[in-house]
């Protein structure tokens, strides 16, 4: 049994990893590390793991977040909507800001989020305002001013798709 600590909270990690005793040229184990990043950015920190029989270990951990790519197109039927889930990164509650660019789309959000939780974003699509059947298309911009955990503003792209059938 090894019990894991890291010192960064971005990465994470099982607290505890169950291992056969090694042989007398060592055994090797496997375990998975997950970063989820708090800020854009480079995040480093030190895996540590120990046993009494193996001695004490220590990994170091790198990790670069980017900027969010644009994510769609979400296709919404005329009269429907959808639901796209938004997580606020951060490690404190925080006001997003929600914009849709054309007014045949409408959202439902809550502008305050707590720190590690997932805001569902839902949005309508009402129709084509000229009656046509042609898609409309739009853009749904979520946006993080800075000083909430980054030095600049971060923005969440999400491409959208009215389709009347």
């Amino acid at each position: 049994m090894f019990p894991f600590q890291t010192d960064c909270p971005d990465f994470h990690t099982e607290k505890v990893i169950y291992a056969a005793p090694g042989a007398q040229g060592g055994t090797e184990v496997s375990v998975e590390v997950y970063f989820e990043p708090s800020h854009l950015g480079e995040s480093k920190g030190i895996l540590t793991l120990s046993s009494l029989a193996g001695g004490e270990y220590t990994i170091p951990l790198f990790g670069v977040a980017l900027a969010p790519k644009p994510q769609g197109p979400f296709l919404i039927r005329a009269g429907y909507s959808i639901v796209i889930p938004f997580k606020n990164v951060f490690y404190r509650p925080v006001t997003f800001s929600f914009i849709v660019e054309n007014n045949a789309f409408s959202i439902r959000a809550t502008d305050s989020v707590k720190p590690k939780k997932i805001n569902n974003i839902t949005v309508y699509f009402e129709g084509n305002p000229s009656g046509s059947k042609t898609p409309i298309t739009s853009k749904l911009i979520v946006t993080c001013p800075p000083g909430e955990g980054n030095d600049t503003a971060i923005k969440w792209v999400y491409y959208l798709k009215g389709i009347t059938p």
